[in-house]
């Protein structure tokens, strides 16, 4: 424990790689500003071992991590450990004895998935699951105004195959006009992709899609990323604000379709309806970090030529006809607020 609080610093995790910035990482950042009493800066979260400025105060929230050389963090960072996933693909760097001795320091550590809370058992740590912060950002920014737009972001698209390639090709020839439209949206991110790939992977996705949604919301709905893969957000203030603003989006939004779980649990803290979308088989390293998660949503699960939905509805949906989130999020939400408010208090 700090014994002189009164000129503590309190910073926020970033993520500045060689690897496409993923704005989810930003959002995290933005729910954990919330409990902040002041934000004097970034520590970036790849670099965290090798941090040597003023002492300061982090909220642990994220995912851990691409380089787990740089772990554990510098002893210049007092952690708050709540919403910590530490992935499959780095544990046998980050529990080294130097690092679970270093964890067992901090506990109890608040897991963000079921999967990081059983791993850190194995090795006698005390954690438990907390869910993830995001799921306090309608604390701040839940909005009452106006519901105007349908979003899709980074929905789950089947990965078209030689099998299906007629499907396709009745899709396209069936609806044209839509398919083309829709692949101008899909693709307004990155202008490289050829036309084919275009038209063949927006055909993918209205020949599954439009067996749960109406034509007319597909074609009116709104396509966004959460991943900068030409990096053209460069400061991490820039990504904070970009953060801010898809939240405050997500906020005024009819519904929101995403295979991103940093745009579901938001939108579940934000009272939007969002349906999430997964594929029916994941690697180890990617479905780790869902473990506890992704039973919060209503899911639509694709295989190679179904969907299927762990929730009941009647006639296709549209912004009309909405399905409403579960509510088992919600007292993970309330626990991660008092908790930390509770820890930040500990320091000032």
């Amino acid at each position: 424990m700090i014994e002189n609080h009164t000129n503590m610093k309190y910073k926020l995790l970033s993520v500045n790689t060689d690897y496409p910035t993923n704005i989810g990482d930003y959002i995290q950042a933005l729910a954990a500003s919330q409990f902040l009493p002041s934000m004097d800066g970034f520590v970036n979260r790849e670099e965290i071992a090798q941090y040597n400025g003023e002492e300061c105060v982090i909220i642990m929230n994220g995912w851990f991590m691409i380089f787990p050389d740089n772990w554990p963090p510098s002893k210049n960072i007092h952690p708050i450990f709540l919403s910590f996933h530490m992935n499959r693909m780095a544990k046998e760097k980050m529990l080294t004895h130097p690092s679970i001795t270093y964890l067992k320091a901090h506990e109890p550590i608040g897991c963000r998935d079921r999967y990081t809370v059983n791993l850190l058992q194995q090795k006698g740590i005390d954690s438990w699951f907390t869910g993830c912060l995001t799921l306090t950002l309608g604390n701040k920014y839940a909005s009452m105004g106006k519901k105007e737009h349908v979003y899709f972001v980074d929905p789950c698209i089947p990965n078209a195959t030689r099998q299906d390639r007629v499907k396709r090709a009745v899709t396209f020839l069936s609806h044209p006009f839509v398919v083309y439209k829709l692949s101008k949206k899909l693709h307004n991110q990155d202008n490289h992709d050829s036309l084919i790939f275009r038209i063949s992977r927006s055909s993918q996705f209205f020949r599954f899609y439009s067996k749960i949604f109406t034509k007319d919301c597909l074609e009116n709905a709104v396509f966004l990323t959460h991943e900068d893969t030409n990096d053209s957000i460069m400061s991490d203030e820039e990504r904070m604000n970009e953060a801010e603003r898809l939240i405050r989006m997500y906020a005024q939004a009819k519904f929101v379709v995403t295979g991103r779980i940093h745009c579901a649990l938001p939108c579940l803290g934000l009272q939007t309806p969002v349906y999430f979308t997964q594929g029916n088989s994941y690697d180890e390293i990617s479905s780790c970090r869902f473990d506890g998660l992704t039973e919060l949503f209503n899911k639509m699960t694709f295989t190679s030529d179904s969907i299927v939905c762990d929730f009941n509805y009647v006639g296709k949906l549209s912004e009309s006809n909405i399905v409403e989130n579960k509510k088992t999020w919600e007292p993970l939400a309330k626990a991660l607020a008092t908790q930390c408010t509770e820890s930040i208090c500990n320091f000032t």
